[in-house]
């Protein structure tokens, strides 16, 4: 292909891939009428037409002004702009009849479309052409209040293609078959869920505050909402039309989830548009326009931004309150802004002034090249083009002084911008648990805010913001500024499964589990190095006794194997890495099923031991305790070594003393906590009242996971104490088929 037709080509398809504005049907019960001027007379020029005058001829332009989020000094939408198709009336010879009324083939008003929405918030396509970044979208202008805040500010785009049909450089693109938008794709409009706040149609607006009152049929009519609609928009969340418990089957504890997780956590995951990270308006580039670096994105110099490889980001999770009142975790960006102000007005100083101190012509001013240019290549790189030093920062102070700016010095300010839009379908939403449930997960991760800071000066969040980040700004190595938050907590305090760390309760049992596997391991050593001792002292054989009845040997596998599984799954649930045995939600099922299973065989095992007087194994025989006590001590202390004699139990008991204040303490203290704590888990899961009443997990979650680890530390103890028979395996296998050995002359233990 010729190469000078090929520019053409790509600039004529970017061209026809911008968000087309679909025509609007015509309006067949609009009333004809006039555009007026300023001072109310009927006008043939386009320009002169005062829309306040001309739609206030039937409307209450002052309401609707006053109860407005479109009107003000920092949005200024009028109703043309987001009513008519276009954005303007079309006022032309052939529109126009005799008396300078508009025909009605050109009065196309109506409720406002996603197209309209789309020039002003972002990139929205009704799915004409395939989407593509228009060549204003680093510096968006046009209609007054342009700023593309939808899709530079969320990285969202709303179009009902899909992503891999698109123009855009986008990474893996061939796999991306999900619409940009799911909503767009099935036809539902920006109004579906932003409407006027006072629509009859839509709201039940109560005219009182009568608590006896349920509902209150006094509304406005339609008439009455077409003089004074309330532009005050109503913000419609997720869970207006969905219904989050009815799905996601696979979630454990989906009310809890559903109740501390905005929708947009999980399917608003990884926005594929172009967002923002910063615009640095203290320089300019050789066009006279602003620095702007994107968060997922690095277009080289020159670069069209359709050709740039676009990346998914990670938003930042923190905690804002959705439209119901509720305050869930949700997922954000920030867009750091630099600009030049006067330290005396504190106005801002104008972006063509700005361009005026670092250029001359169309290149830069000697003493500014002469200032930046690192390298002496006769050119600004990106890199070079930033104000890193107070000698730079210094330089175009005094330059922009000279231009008139009165005290000239460098202001940042943070805006954060909640994710909304932009949903993909399901197949793109996070199913990976560990996106959450680990050390390095969302909850903590580090954010960067700014990749440099201009002049030094850190961007402070805008008063009003709606977002509360939680975290502290600090420097990064390479002159970033970075979010850093607490990475064993969550936002909000909350007690996250596998990422949330107890660290009192984890120092200690670890201390305490370390201190019995070394006192084991050292016991062990110290029997293996001397077991020939033990030799010259062998024991007598006084025969088999058969002590363990069928019943008692089912109790005490079913809870070995209960006991072990949830051990297992219980330090998959609290690793910190992605992926250990199984994934979270198994584990998570796992555990519920095995800690039924173990308290059901607790219960049967308290019934059977009650009625079969078995108890009595458990409880110690006070004549004589203190001294079999020492006895016991003293053998597993030294006789043991040496191949002493074992001592005696208490007549009809099998268990010796040690073991029974062992099992007293687990049977009365441990399980009971366990149990207990456990249960408040699972309450917490599923009953949002009982997460409010105990403050989530903060309190129950240390308590259990203390019990866990005296559990793992008793069943260390557990298994090397059985290998402290006449054999090793001499107490396995007298669990397994029920005889134990005796000593000869030793009365053996009553049999449950």
């Amino acid at each position: 292909m010729n190469r000078r037709i090929r520019p053409t080509l790509v600039a004529l398809a970017v061209s026809l891939a911008a968000p087309t504005l679909g025509q609007q049907a015509v309006n067949p019960i609009h009333p004809v009428f006039a555009p007026l001027d300023a001072a109310g007379h009927p006008t043939r020029a386009a320009g002169a037409i005062s829309v306040e005058r001309t739609c206030g001829a039937c409307h209450d332009a002052a309401y609707i002004a006053a109860h407005s989020r479109h009107a003000g000094p920092a949005v200024t939408a009028t109703c043309v702009q987001c009513h008519v198709d276009g954005g303007a009336l079309d006022v032309r010879a052939e529109t126009l009849d005799a008396e300078g009324r508009l025909v009605r083939a050109a009065i196309r008003i109506g409720a406002p479309r996603a197209a309209s929405c789309g020039r002003c918030h972002g990139l929205i396509s009704d799915g004409a052409a395939p989407v593509a970044i228009p060549p204003d979208y680093a510096s968006p202008g046009g209609a007054p209040g342009r700023t593309l805040s939808l899709t530079q500010g969320e990285g969202a785009i709303v179009a009902p293609q899909r992503m891999a049909d698109s123009f855009l450089d986008l990474q893996g693109k061939a796999k991306l078959e999900s619409p940009w938008d799911v909503h767009a794709a099935k036809l539902v409009d920006c109004v579906a869920c932003h409407y006027a706040s006072n629509n009859p149609g839509r709201v039940a607006e109560r005219h009182t505050a009568l608590r006896y009152l349920t509902d209150d049929p006094r509304r406005a009519t339609t008439a009455e909402f077409l003089v004074r609609p309330d532009h005050r928009f109503v913000e419609q969340g997720c869970r207006s039309c969905h219904d989050a418990l009815q799905a996601h089957e696979f979630l454990p504890y989906r009310s809890r989830h559903m109740t501390v997780l905005a929708c947009q956590a999980c399917h608003v995951a990884a926005p594929m548009g172009l967002a923002l990270e910063m615009v640095d308006a203290t320089v300019v580039t050789a066009a006279g326009k602003p620095v702007v670096r994107y968060r997922n994105a690095s277009p080289r110099p020159g670069e069209s931004l359709n050709a740039a490889t676009i990346r998914p980001f990670r938003p930042l999770l923190v905690e804002r309150q959705e439209q119901d009142g509720v305050t869930r975790l949700a997922p954000v960006n920030t867009v750091s802004r630099f600009r030049w102000i006067s330290g005396a007005t504190r106005a801002e100083v104008p972006p063509e002034l700005v361009a005026r101190a670092y250029l001359e012509g169309n290149a830069y001013a000697p003493a500014v090249l002469e200032r930046f240019d690192a390298n002496h290549d006769g050119r600004l790189e990106e890199s070079e083009l930033r104000l890193d030093s107070r000698r730079k920062a210094d330089l175009v102070a005094g330059r922009l002084a000279v231009l008139g700016v009165v005290d000239p010095v460098i202001e940042g300010t943070l805006d954060t911008y909640p994710l909304g839009h932009g949903v993909p379908s399901r197949d793109r939403a996070l199913r990976d648990c560990s996106e959450c449930h680990s050390g390095d997960s969302r909850m903590s991760a580090r954010f960067v805010v700014a990749g440099y800071l201009p002049g030094g000066t850190p961007p402070r969040p805008r008063e009003g913001s709606r977002v509360e980040l939680a975290g502290v700004l600090t420097p990064g190595e390479d002159g970033s500024l970075v979010l850093e938050r607490d990475r064993e907590a969550a936002p909000g305090k909350l007690h996250v499964l596998g990422h949330s760390r107890e660290g009192l309760t984890n120092t200690l049992g670890f201390a305490l589990f370390v201190a019995v596997f070394l006192g084991v391991a050292a016991h062990g050593l110290v029997r293996f190095v001397l077991r020939k001792a033990r030799t010259r002292h062998a024991h007598a054989d006084g025969g088999r006794a058969y002590v363990f009845g069928r019943y008692e040997r089912l109790w005490h596998w079913t809870m070995a194997l209960s006991g072990v599984l949830l051990i297992v799954s219980g330090l998959e649930i609290h690793s910190a890495t992605p992926r250990w045995l199984i994934d979270l939600p198994r584990a998570v099922s796992l555990h519920n099923v095995f800690a039924v299973l173990l308290m059901l065989n607790a219960f049967l095992a308290l019934f059977y031991h009650l009625t079969t007087r078995a108890i009595r194994n458990f409880i110690p025989e006070p004549h004589g305790f203190l001294a079999r006590a020492l006895e016991h001590m003293a053998y597993q202390s030294r006789g043991i070594f040496f191949g002493g004699p074992h001592p005696t139990n208490a007549p009809g008991h099998k268990l010796n003393p040690l073991q029974q204040v062992t099992y007293l303490a687990l049977l009365n203290v441990l399980f009971p906590l366990q149990i207990v704590t456990g249960l408040l888990i699972w309450a917490v899961g599923h009953w949002p009242d009982v997460a409010t009443a105990l403050g989530g997990l903060h309190y129950v979650a240390p308590l259990h996971n203390a019990g866990s680890w005296l559990f793992l530390s008793f069943f260390v103890l557990h298994v090397y104490l059985v290998t402290t028979g006449r054999t090793p395996t001499e107490h396995l296998e007298s669990m397994i088929t029920g005889y134990q050995a005796v000593d000869p002359g030793e009365a053996a233990p009553e049999r449950s």
